[in-house]
């Protein structure tokens, strides 16, 4: 779903609609929230208006204070004593360090996934590929946005290390804020054509259970992002 960074004349954002799947309720409330977070519909240090989404997505306070405390547990978001919840704010120093870790699980997860990686993953990866570069030529920068999440996801899952795709899954939800702005920053210098090819490389590693020069080419990959937040603290 995309969602519009719309203020409202008093400072309010103004929410948007959208209409809700068949998933779990809190799985889309949380995911509808995470996506205010990661566009700055809601900036970080501001409390989250319960009522008003509550309203744009009528459903009661239930399914919402649950999707809050998964994002809780992401630290997106701040429960606070009185009971208000604010959105997590990160310095460049600790997204700097939590990217570190990241590249190197990420790097593990493709050797892993080169010797490990059946054909429903291989499948998986492909379809998220495709994805990709579906969401690229649309110009739509939050659909670009999960299609490049899901592949990485896809990616630790082939690695078959439930370990593994739980460490990653929660330090890529702390994530979500920074790797969105990435995204946006690639787009506007172009080089989101780039990120689908590297993937492509970075698929083709696995296929050829490579997992040296997928290691490699996973962490070529992932400096854009560093560089993006050394170049945003300058």
């Amino acid at each position: 779903m995309e969602i519009m960074d719309d203020a409202h004349p008093h400072g309010e954002p103004t929410l948007p609609a959208v209409t809700m799947d068949r998933r779990p309720l809190t799985d889309q409330v949380a995911e509808y929230v995470r996506d205010l977070i990661i566009q700055d519909v809601l900036k970080p240090g501001e409390p989250i208006n319960v009522q008003a989404i509550c309203e744009t997505l009528q459903i009661s306070q239930t399914p919402l204070r649950e999707a809050l405390k998964m994002l809780a547990a992401q630290r997106l978001v701040e429960m606070q004593p009185n009971k208000r919840v604010l959105v997590a704010s990160l310095n460049t120093a600790e997204i700097e360090q939590m990217l570190v870790v990241y590249t190197e699980m990420e790097k593990l997860a493709g050797r892993l996934a080169a010797q490990s990686a059946t054909a429903l993953d291989i499948r998986a990866l492909q379809k998220q590929e495709k994805a990709l570069m579906a969401a690229f030529n649309a110009g739509e920068s939050l659909r670009y946005f999960h299609a490049n999440q899901e592949f990485h996801l896809a990616l630790v899952r082939a690695s078959h290390n439930d370990t593994l795709v739980e460490m990653h899954g929660n330090l890529n939800a702390r994530l979500y804020h920074t790797r969105f702005k990435g995204n946006q920053r690639n787009n506007r210098q172009g080089h989101w054509q780039a990120v689908a090819q590297e993937h492509a490389l970075i698929l083709q590693a696995i296929i050829d259970k490579d997992g040296d020069l997928c290691a490699a080419l996973l962490s070529r990959h992932l400096n854009g992002a560093r560089f993006f937040l050394r170049e945003k603290a300058e």
